[in-house]
């Protein structure tokens, strides 16, 4: 027979390795993308560099989220993350400076986003309420870029809201601004869908594919355009690589139409009231 007590410290020891493992990964990949933005810059431009460091960056997000879920976390250990992360990201620039802090606030984000991401998915009890989830959230996502608090942000360059909420680093060699690259609430919704992937018996490979190329379309557009809602991107890859498990039922449909209704007249009001 074994000891419960030990059971639960080794249980604890496994979750706190994973953590560093992938503390360890992004760690490594900041490095990565740095340092491709700058050969990238030099060699093809800058519009390059900042496409393929982004790209680099993600994916090394999406690496530590995806090792992240190797810790199978409850409802306690999922809200115990997100408060950690959410306690060093406030604290980083107090102990931190430069390339360090925006590391560590980086990696913070990426826990306290996996915390929230592995809560929702909790609530989520069927496959067929996902694309319903992804339109509002899509729906939500863009008003926010366009009109609403993400938009407000940027134009006011609130160096608090740019340096605790986004990952972000110097990605083109001697620009002194940072460049946003992803928000904390685009690693919540990668980290909810692989939850979600892990979860509902999905194929997580084909899952993370499908979100990776639709986020990589998303950046492309950003680049042109000059920033663009990530969600929209990642749910609509995600859908696409598991359209057959997650097609929703008729009622699902009539349901999300009205709901979806109801939030574009709200958008519409917001806009013409600000």
């Amino acid at each position: 027979m074994e000891c419960p007590a030990a059971n639960s410290n080794n249980l604890g020891s496994s979750r706190f390795a994973w953590v560093l493992l992938a503390g360890a990964t992004w760690s490594v990949g900041v490095a990565g993308f740095i340092v491709s933005a700058r050969v990238l810059s030099a060699l093809a431009g800058a519009p390059a560099g900042v496409f393929i460091s982004s790209i680099v960056c993600m994916g090394v997000a999406f690496l530590s989220i995806r090792i992240l879920l190797k810790c199978r976390a409850g409802f306690y250990e999922a809200a115990g993350l997100f408060t950690l992360g959410a306690a060093v990201d406030l604290l980083a620039y107090n102990v931190f400076s430069g390339l360090a802090a925006r590391m560590v606030v980086g990696f913070s984000l990426i826990v306290a986003g996996y915390g929230v991401g592995a809560l929702l998915a909790r609530m989520v009890e069927s496959a067929r309420f996902i694309v319903p989830m992804c339109i509002v959230a899509a729906l939500a996502d863009v008003w926010s870029v366009i009109a609403g608090p993400t938009r407000r942000i940027i134009e006011s360059k609130s160096p608090f809201a740019l340096q605790h909420a986004f990952v972000a680093y110097p990605t083109v060699s001697g620009e002194p601004d940072l460049q946003p690259v992803a928000g904390v609430t685009d690693l919540v919704f990668v980290a909810l869908f692989m939850c979600l992937a892990s979860r509902l018996g999905l194929d997580m490979r084909r899952a993370a594919l499908g979100m990776f190329a639709g986020l990589a379309v998303g950046l492309a557009t950003a680049c042109i355009i000059g920033g663009a809602p990530g969600i929209p991107f990642l749910a609509a890859g995600f859908i696409a690589a598991n359209w057959k498990d997650l097609r929703p039922g008729r009622k699902e449909i009539v349901t999300t139409s009205l709901f979806v209704g109801v939030m574009l007249g709200i958008f519409a009001a917001l806009s013409v009231l600000h």
